[in-house]
């Protein structure tokens, strides 16, 4: 497979949408599941996504390109943040200061806020889409961490102090928990720096007292997994097998949010949605959260790359049906779809490169 962009010119994405954009057709459900369901094998092995193009549709023999770009959706987020930072801020800290343990634990922390882990967020994104392919059997990865994170949280609710009172998990306690993951191939205590980089999305903090060394859970986390248990209901063996709609679920219930102009909502929810995911497994689905998540969010937050090719993205070996893919992505609303005519961008290519 060959690229769209030259290997050494990556940086023409912002320039080669600014341009063609404006041709841009908006995918369709029905388009999307049509070459979905007929696209075969590895994303890197697929006739579909190749400096070739591929034909519109069915009943259409149009070449085209692919585009996609993180959901518009998030743009109301972009626009506060660059217009509004210090209200936005403030806005924030009013919501969470009534959460009972916040104020302790996110002392110090106050500007993290405005900054969404998107790498993280990739991860859960993956961690769906691999849950919902493999529901399908669409592929046999099955967003494994996801599932383990769900039965963590549970895990530490058995014992006292139960982790959703909020009260910090002595070192015994934890201890004894984190070598049975241990022995299954997940070490806790390499989530816990994730509270020294970024603290709403962080799982845990460890924090040394009289006592001895003790763990407090980010108190967004008991949040949302009551939000889990009120609107799902009992949420281990049940939903580990239907994690990932759990999960675009809760992500679109928070760009609800967003689109009402309830920000500090909407942060707080994707923050805690980031900080229960604990795991790191398969580099198969964080492939997925990278490339389609986490990539488009950081060339839009840094060179305000509207819209990525296709065929590029896909060359970098998903290793799921790239169809597939993209198609839970659009239906869940996390990123736009579009086609431009090959021919189109083949001359603007021509000018620019």
């Amino acid at each position: 497979m060959s690229r769209v962009l030259p290997f050494k010119r990556p940086t023409l994405d912002h320039e080669l949408w600014e341009q063609v954009g404006k041709d841009r057709v908006a995918m369709t459900k029905e388009i999307a599941k049509y070459h979905a369901d007929r696209d075969r094998g590895d994303s890197r092995k697929s006739d579909y996504w190749t400096k070739d193009g591929r034909k519109y549709s069915e009943n259409d023999d149009k070449i085209v390109y692919d585009f996609i770009a993180l959901s518009f959706r998030f743009d109301d987020w972009f626009d506060k943040l660059r217009l509004d930072r210090d209200g936005l801020l403030q806005e924030i800290e009013e919501y969470v200061m009534r959460i009972e343990g916040a104020q302790t634990y996110f002392e110090g922390k106050e500007e993290q806020w405005l900054e969404l882990d998107f790498g993280v967020l990739g991860r859960v994104v993956g961690a769906a889409v691999a849950n919902i392919g493999y529901s399908q059997k669409w592929w046999r990865t099955t967003g494994y961490d996801a599932k383990m994170a769900l039965r963590f949280w549970g895990d530490l609710d058995r014992e006292i102090p139960i982790v959703s009172s909020g009260e910090g998990i002595p070192a015994s306690k934890w201890d004894e928990l984190s070598r049975w993951y241990r022995e299954r191939n997940f070490d806790p205590n390499s989530e816990i720096l994730r509270a020294f980089s970024h603290r709403p999305s962080s799982p845990f903090w460890q924090k040394s007292t009289l006592n001895g060394m003790v763990y407090y859970p980010n108190p967004i986390v008991n949040e949302h997994r009551k939000r889990i248990e009120e609107e799902f209901g009992s949420f281990e063996k049940e939903l580990a097998k239907s994690h990932g709609e759990l999960t675009m679920k809760l992500i679109q219930k928070a760009m609800v949010h967003l689109s009402k102009g309830n920000y500090a909502e909407f942060a707080v929810r994707i923050h805690a949605i980031c900080a229960h995911h604990v795991m790191r497994t398969s580099v198969v689905q964080q492939k997925i959260g990278l490339h389609l998540i986490s990539n488009l969010a950081i060339r839009k937050m840094t060179r305000s790359v509207g819209a990525q090719n296709v065929p590029d993205i896909a060359e970098m070996a998903t290793g799921f049906r790239f169809g597939k893919v993209l198609e839970i992505l659009f239906k869940s609303k996390l990123i736009d779809w579009y086609t431009i005519e090959k021919e189109k961008v083949d001359e603007v290519l021509q000018n620019i490169s």
